[in-house]
């Protein structure tokens, strides 16, 4: 069932993780990554485990319906004033036509160039100042954040980002489109990028697929008591990219690992590495944060120089759109992604967005106003 297609109702209760429909018998608990069904039932809830909102659009100039749940928050729209704490939202907004509904934002760090250039003029919310926040926050009709409140009246907990498919991060559109009665050109947009996508997807070969790893260097920090760490990703999204785009995923037991030579080893016969690391600007910082240097020609992707990173778009203040647009156009992921497993596609000539090949030098595009 798709996340939110049932919007012209007055009332939308939204179950994080796609389900809503309570089925009459519910699993113990949501089963742990990597984990399957065994044996499968059409009475049992597998996600048991929710975070349950109910909201209540009621069209402005008509009264509130009586009778709502307990703690139904009642948004009147389409909504005027809206502040941002996720920047994972700014597209969604501006594909919908509502840039200059976005009054405050949550940080600074967002890479869409219009949305700069409008800084000056923008709140920025405090995240020091509690009082001060409560008081800038008075002043918007709604908050979309990925920090879910439910006691908050104003809090819209969002979690695109989370959401298990490509072109299911891209239908979260529909979801904002409801707050603004824009559903008609949510669902345009939506349709355009889920045929693209689709279509994109047909292209590959299923001739020798490379093998995909995205991962991760931790640097020691206060926060995981000076402990670096290696970490291999196990991100559903990812895994349907990769597979799209005709790329093997990558998968193995651990995930993480506490010394590079143990993390090398179990990546030794990868053919592409996609580091998502945070810091990590140019290839030699790469090869320093995996204990590799450009001789390793043991490994494939250190001997083809096929390794990328998800930066190449970034703003002056090192936010990155792979954050921000990336969320909502999978079908130019899509091929970004197809690009990396194959350089002849989609086309001979395409330019990657989102995916730069730190390896072969290739430079952070910097998103500015």
């Amino acid at each position: 069932m798709s996340d939110y297609n049932q919007f012209y109702v007055r009332l939308i209760r939204i179950f994080i993780f796609l389900f809503l429909i309570v089925k009459s018998n519910d699993a113990a608990e949501n089963l742990s990554p990597g984990n399957c069904v065994q044996t499968f039932s059409s009475d049992v809830d597998y996600f048991p485990s929710k975070v349950t909102e109910t909201f209540a659009l009621v069209q402005c100039g008509t009264p509130v319906p009586t009778g709502l749940p307990a703690g139904t928050k009642v948004f009147n729209i389409s909504l005027n004033n809206v502040a941002i704490m996720d920047t994972s939202v700014v597209p969604f907004l501006e594909a919908l036509g509502l840039r200059s509904h976005i009054t405050q934002l949550g940080s600074s760090f967002v890479s869409s160039p219009c949305l700069q250039a409008l800084i000056s003029n923008l709140t920025i919310i405090s995240s020091s100042n509690m009082t001060l926040k409560s008081e800038q926050l008075s002043k918007v009709d709604a908050v979309f954040d990925s920090m879910f409140n439910l006691t908050d009246p104003k809090t819209i907990g969002i979690s695109a980002v989370s959401d298990p498919a490509p072109l299911n991060r891209a239908e979260w559109i529909k979801f904002y489109s409801a707050f603004f009665n824009l559903e008609d050109k949510a669902n345009s947009i939506y349709n355009q990028i889920s045929d693209n996508y689709n279509c994109l997807k047909k292209l590959p070969s299923s001739s020798n697929p490379p093998t995909v790893a995205w991962v991760s260097y931790n640097a020691p920090s206060s926060f995981n008591n000076n402990t670096a760490s290696w970490v291999i990703a196990d991100a559903p999204y990812k895994k349907i990219l990769t597979e799209n785009a005709g790329g093997i995923y990558f998968n193995t037991t651990p995930l993480m690992y506490s010394t590079s030579s143990s993390f090398l080893s179990a990546i030794a016969n990868v053919d592409i590495l996609i580091d998502e690391s945070f810091i990590a600007r140019d290839i030699s910082e790469v090869y320093s944060n995996f204990n590799l240097n450009s001789n390793d020609a043991q490994y494939k992707f250190v001997k083809n120089s096929a390794i990328y990173r998800e930066d190449g778009v970034t703003s002056p203040s090192d936010g990155r759109d792979w954050f921000e647009s990336a969320v909502l156009f999978a079908d130019g992921v899509l091929e970004d992604m197809m690009n990396v497993v194959n350089p002849n596609l989609p086309t001979k000539d395409y330019k990657r967005v989102w995916l730069r090949n730190v390896a072969k030098g290739e430079p952070i595009k910097t998103a500015a106003s």
